[in-house]
């Protein structure tokens, strides 16, 4: 009996060991494995979360600058290539052409074969309020006046005439100075706002007025939803507070506080 009771005792003190021993070995085993598996899968998580940030972010960059570069781009682009191809042989190397319903001037080169089908530039304009104040048809360029006072009394730069009083000329100015711009005529450039004339900036209307001779044509279109084949360049949009918007932004007067 005596021999029983002392092997029981034995046992008894043994088996709390074994279970510390065993449950040690457990946790050793288990915990790290577990600590692991959870570390990988948050380390992870957030690196696949910041790489899917980043691409999100490259992809919204790069749109934005190919919407925001891409029109001037081309633009640039395409009268480079445009330029090489006219012939400047001829003593009349342009054609005029308006689309008085979307308000743009088109320039084209004249080919090797005396077909004017090189487009060459572009720039935005206003016609008439009244549409048909704007005349359909086919003229050509000829009296041409640096300034010249409008039927309703204002004045405007680079004026060429094609038919009667209707002329290609600057936004209107209140006085034969380029600083007394009217503001709100400018800021209608692509919309319907003149008696009858063409409307443009003057860096535009100065190109032809340099670049396009007496007697080039001149052809006025109605062709709604066209897009150029060669993108204008935009207008900014001026504000009648600023001093500066007395004068058009693209006037190449060595005055112009635009070019400070």
């Amino acid at each position: 009996m005596g021999t029983n009771n002392k092997s029981k005792n034995i046992i008894l003190k043994i088996i709390p060991g074994l279970l510390l021993i065993l449950f040690s070995i457990l946790l050793f085993i288990y915990y790290p494995k577990t600590t692991s598996q959870s570390q990988v899968k948050e380390t992870t998580h957030k690196y696949v979360s910041a790489i899917n940030v980043d691409l999100k972010k490259n992809k919204h960059d790069s749109l934005f600058k190919k919407v925001k570069s891409r029109p001037k781009d081309n633009r640039v682009s395409l009268e480079k290539k445009a330029k090489k191809k006219i012939n400047y042989k001829s003593s009349v190397p342009y054609k005029v052409k308006i689309n008085r319903a979307e308000n743009f001037v088109m320039i084209y080169g004249i080919d090797i074969h005396g077909k004017y089908k090189i487009p060459y530039k572009c720039f935005i304009c206003s016609s008439a309020k009244n549409i048909k104040n704007t005349l359909l048809g086919d003229y050509r360029l000829n009296d041409r006046y640096r300034w010249h006072q409008m039927v309703d009394g204002s004045f405007a730069q680079y004026a060429i005439r094609f038919y009667d009083k209707l002329m290609l000329h600057s936004v209107p100015y209140y006085r034969q100075a380029p600083n007394s711009l009217e503001v709100d005529e400018y800021n209608k450039l692509g919309h319907f706002a003149s008696l009858g004339c063409i409307r443009m900036r003057v860096s535009d209307i100065k190109w032809i007025y340099k670049h396009c001779n007496y007697g080039t044509e001149i052809k006025i279109y109605d062709k709604k939803g066209e897009k150029p084949p060669i993108p204008y360049e935009k207008p900014q949009r001026l504000d009648k507070k600023d001093t500066k918007s007395s004068w058009d932004p693209t006037d190449p007067d060595k005055k112009n506080p635009w070019k400070e």
